[in-house]
């Protein structure tokens, strides 16, 4: 029986139905440019789409996005020294001691392809003070769908990467009148996870 084709996604029901649809595909990933892989990036499109317009997240302040860039990148405290100019430097920037420069920016975007929206907004002091709070305990939530993996950020300022979460998971974590609560009975212990350590 063939598919129906890939739409844009206008109702409720519509978004359910496509989440249900791509996570079988991340039981079994398809081949890039087979017409599986390419439902599934359209899929991946749709859904995203949709998530944007109805539940936008602001973009992370600029250290969380130079952070989030060097975890899904791979690189390192030294890597990032290195770029900016000095390791004293990088480690100031991640302790949120140091302010992030326009040329600093302009280098992050353009040699690691960090957003610059995200570069360019005010940057979240080291102090608990000003802190966007989601909840009393934790301050940011930022998925990966392609690698199943949930980034949190505790108002302590440590941050959490956790495996294997469906999107379901992330989405009604999202939506949850208590994410601390949420979180406590729904994600943490039932998932791999690992701190984020700024080394």
């Amino acid at each position: 029986m063939a598919r129906k084709p890939v739409r844009p996604i206008r109702t409720e029901a519509d978004y359910e139905a496509a989440l249900d649809e791509i996570e079988e595909y991340f039981e079994n990933e398809p081949k890039p440019g087979s017409l599986e892989g390419d439902r599934f990036e359209l899929l991946a499109l749709v859904i995203e789409d949709y998530e944007e317009k109805h539940w936008p997240i602001d973009p992370p302040d600029p250290v969380d996005a130079i952070r989030y860039r060097m975890e899904t990148g791979g690189f390192t405290q030294t890597d990032l020294g290195r770029l900016l100019g000095s390791r004293q430097r990088a480690s100031d920037i991640l302790a949120r001691r140091r302010p992030i420069t326009l040329e600093m920016a302009w280098k992050l975007h353009r040699e690691w392809d960090v957003r610059a929206e995200a570069l360019l907004q005010p940057q979240v002091p080291a102090s608990p003070r000003g802190h966007r709070i989601a909840s009393s305990a934790i301050r940011e939530v930022r998925y990966s769908a392609p690698q199943k993996k949930l980034f949190v950020t505790f108002t302590t300022g440590r941050e959490y990467v956790y495996e294997q979460v469906p999107q379901s998971v992330f989405r009604q974590l999202k939506n949850s009148a208590s994410k601390g609560t949420y979180f406590n009975q729904n994600i943490r212990d039932h998932y791999p996870f690992r701190e984020l350590l700024v080394a």
